[in-house]
């Protein structure tokens, strides 16, 4: 019962992590009939994370990049061998990044790359935005996850394809870690 009330107030603190946006920047091409890459740029202090995303399809392909002075990056709050990231920002445009959850059942097995996965990619409202997933547990989707440690920094490479096609690859720097015994 304690690590069902420490990952529900660990999930609820993440819920309401917020960035600051200082800039967004778009850049259309004449022939191009969705968005092209946009980069969104947020204060970020020294516990925060980078996130960088690229859609290759759908509505919201382009480039995505966010920087989170809030720790969204976890270790252990699912399972004992768990990596998780909780970015959600209100506020955003329909074709702004708004989100990226991300669930790795088990952080060892990724360092040699796992197909063990979930990821949820969401742009405008936090609730009702259009989002893009891949659960490769649910067979919805495919792709690798890729966990790495080194530098002082946590880095999660994810390289997947929804079940309706869109590509997708995101890379997350973690410069703090929430985990049970609070964020290191």
């Amino acid at each position: 019962m304690k690590k069902i009330i420490t990952i529900f107030t660990a999930f609820l603190f993440l819920g309401c992590n917020s960035s600051t946006n200082n800039k967004s920047n778009s850049t259309t091409s004449e022939n191009a009939t969705a968005t092209t890459p946009k980069t969104e740029e947020a204060t970020s202090g020294s516990g925060g994370s980078e996130i960088s995303v690229t859609l290759t399809g759908g509505a919201n392909a382009g480039t995505y990049h966010v920087s989170s002075k809030e720790t969204t990056c976890s270790e252990g709050l699912t399972s004992d061998h768990s990596f998780g990231n909780q970015y959600s920002e209100e506020g955003k445009a329909d074709n702004e990044l708004s989100s990226l959850q991300l669930i790795i059942d088990d952080k060892n097995a990724a360092q040699k790359g796992t197909d063990n996965f979930s990821i949820s990619i969401g742009f405008g409202k936090i609730m009702g935005g259009k989002t893009y997933s891949i659960n490769t547990r649910n067979k919805e989707g495919s792709g690798k996850a890729t966990y790495s440690n080194t530098g002082g920094s946590k880095t999660v490479v994810i390289e997947g394809k929804t079940v309706d096609g869109v590509v997708i690859s995101a890379t997350i720097i973690c410069k703090k870690i929430m985990t049970p015994n609070g964020i290191q």
